[in-house]
């Protein structure tokens, strides 16, 4: 395999191998001696054609983790500067995964969890006004200081126009078939009424992607926060809500991941828990049903990339068995009356997996 960043990963040093990455092609390199005390490093660069599934505020991680390591943010990448005029790249984490160790429904430690909760409060110390990182987000896409209302719809927007309109054409009979519409999202809709009743709360940095695969145990359990592609200024409420849907506590443990996060975050800024018990829900369905969009779409282009063998059958199974655990988490959001079985979830993937394998039972 031949890339420019992997040519770039070659000239810095022996390269160890690649990384799963979905916005960027990663290579992990161990520097030769041009560039000693640096420990391996992580060298990639965006992909091209990339599908975004979630709004992007950031034009670049590496300034942004410069900037966050100004204001000490505990355990994060290191980003060096090899040459006077070279890039930017990436220290490279050693550790494990916490969804390696904790899977996703399983309990995360005491000692892990209190590390997330301080990344939470370090995160609300930091205000929009003044953070110099530059931005790719719009004017528009910008609501100002504590306009939660005006954030949340911000989203529902960008759901609707990236994650649903330029794919209707194409897989809109699959939408029709899974039961979604397309005004699910719309201005008037109950989630775009439910966004005019939230509380204003102070906006802060939000990281937008904390779940276990993006927390990586080092030594001594230090937890360090990696991927922060997604990162943006917006509601504190909101990461919360994103972190919960993603990390998929047990039951049991999900309440006082709450309360750590109402002490963590009002020991910085106060007026950002305001509201919590009732702005939470509403934050998490959109979660919910940003992730059907979503999935469906992403899992269509999951099998069409691989090509038609049992690997691909193979996926059509685990693809229909994600899209219908998604349809089900936001079956009361999207007001569906009967959710599509796995089975049926399968069929209507048939005409673009190549597997069709006739009418579910």
């Amino acid at each position: 395999m031949s890339s420019t960043t992997l040519q770039k990963a070659t000239d810095i040093g022996r390269v160890d191998g690649p990384l799963q990455g979905y916005h960027r092609e990663w290579y992990v390199v161990r520097p030769g001696p041009d560039f000693p005390g640096k420990g391996r490093l992580k060298v990639g660069e965006p992909r091209e054609d990339v599908l975004w599934y979630d709004r992007r505020c950031f034009a670049s991680e590496d300034l942004l983790l410069v900037e966050l390591a100004k204001r000490d943010v505990p355990r994060i990448p290191p980003v060096h500067r090899l040459a006077p005029d070279g890039p930017l790249i990436h220290g490279f984490i050693e550790g494990t995964p916490l969804n390696l160790l904790h899977p996703r429904g399983h309990r995360v430690p005491l000692v892990h969890l209190g590390q997330i909760m301080a990344v939470f409060r370090k995160l609300a110390a930091i205000r929009p006004w003044g953070f110099p990182a530059p931005r790719l987000c719009k004017e528009k896409d910008r609501p100002e200081d504590g306009n939660s209302e005006g954030f949340l719809r911000t989203l529902l927007r960008f759901t609707h126009e990236k994650s649903f309109l330029p794919h209707a054409d194409e897989f809109g009979g699959l939408f029709r078939q899974l039961g979604l519409t397309k005004d699910v999202l719309r201005r008037g809709t109950r989630l775009d009424s439910e966004a005019g009743r939230l509380t204003r709360r102070p906006f802060c940095l939000l990281h937008g992607d904390l779940h276990r695969a993006n927390f990586i145990v080092g030594e001594s359990l230090q937890l360090w926060t990696i991927d922060w592609e997604l990162a943006m200024l917006g509601d504190p409420l909101y990461d919360l809500a994103t972190h919960l849907h993603l990390m998929e506590y047990p039951a049991d443990q999900e309440p006082a991941v709450v309360e750590a996060w109402r002490a963590a975050v009002s020991a910085e800024l106060p007026e950002a828990v305001a509201g919590l018990e009732t702005d939470l829900p509403r934050y998490r369905a959109y979660k919910r049903i940003q992730s059907v969009y979503t999935d469906v779409v992403r899992h269509v282009r999951m099998l069409q990339s691989l090509p038609p063998s049992e690997r691909r059958t193979e996926q059509l199974g685990a693809s229909a068995k994600a899209v219908h655990q998604a349809l089900w988490r936001a079956r009361h959001d999207l007001r569906l009356t009967e959710v599509p079985t796995p089975a049926e979830v399968e069929y209507a993937y048939g005409p673009f997996s190549a597997v069709l394998r006739g009418s579910p039972a």
